[in-house]
């Protein structure tokens, strides 16, 4: 699913050169959850930045589903994105003034996936995450687990191969982190691939494997 070699990746800060990667080599297969933690700095969200094709690396290979990402000009890179990955944000990058059935259609839209089919697949992703009582409403009106749920099922409306989730609990209540918690085991078990990327081990030991990331180096640690 996704395979990365010798990725480096060099900021300029000032006069300093800051290594955000340093030669990270990292395999994930079909169908795995696995957490990427680190502490702040470390690298994490540069590496989540090029496994969600928003960034590229400077150095290195990555291929996500069979496909040489790094040979792909930004336009492909934004098809890829649309249609291979389902990302989950930490602040869940709701549209304010789109409703929760809206907010969810966007990708569907994008694809120019056809307004019967669109309405059917959001409808489905609702239930997927127990909101399909509040498709109707604003985000406002929803509480931040709600809002993360309405993100989450925009996430998964396209069928994505990958679903990435970047702190998807760091703005939530202990309560309800594990609530987001059970959902996405509920994914991994109806056969999605999760990456989350979390700074929290209690959070990152929920996965079937977890990453660590520091100074731009990876290794695997048992939490």
């Amino acid at each position: 699913m996704i395979d990365i070699k010798n990725l480096s990746k060099v900021y300029l800060v000032g006069d300093e050169k800051v290594s955000a990667l340093d030669h990270a080599s990292l395999h994930i297969y079909p169908m795995e959850f696995v957490s990427i933690i680190g502490p702040s700095g470390s690298g994490k969200s540069t590496l989540m930045n090029i496994i969600g094709c928003l960034d590229v690396a400077d150095a290195g290979s990555y291929t996500l589903d069979g496909l040489p990402i790094e040979e792909y000009t930004e336009r492909e890179l934004a098809v890829i994105r649309n249609r291979k990955i389902g990302f989950v944000f930490q602040s869940f990058n709701l549209i304010p003034k789109l409703t929760a059935e809206e907010n969810v259609e966007l990708p569907l839209i994008y694809q120019k996936v056809k307004h019967s089919e669109r309405k059917k697949r959001v409808k489905e992703a609702l239930e997927r995450v127990g909101l399909a009582n509040r498709a109707h409403h604003m985000p406002t009106e929803l509480s931040g687990g709600q809002q993360q749920r309405v993100a989450i099922a925009r996430a998964i409306v396209t069928n994505p191969k990958l679903i990435l989730a970047d702190e998807p609990t760091g703005a939530l209540d202990s309560k309800t982190s594990r609530e987001i918690m059970d959902l996405f085991h509920e994914l991994h078990e109806q056969g999605n691939t999760i990456v989350l990327i979390t700074h929290d081990n209690g959070i990152a030991r929920q996965a079937s494997r977890a990453i660590h990331i520091l100074d731009g180096r990876i290794s695997e640690v048992a939490l």
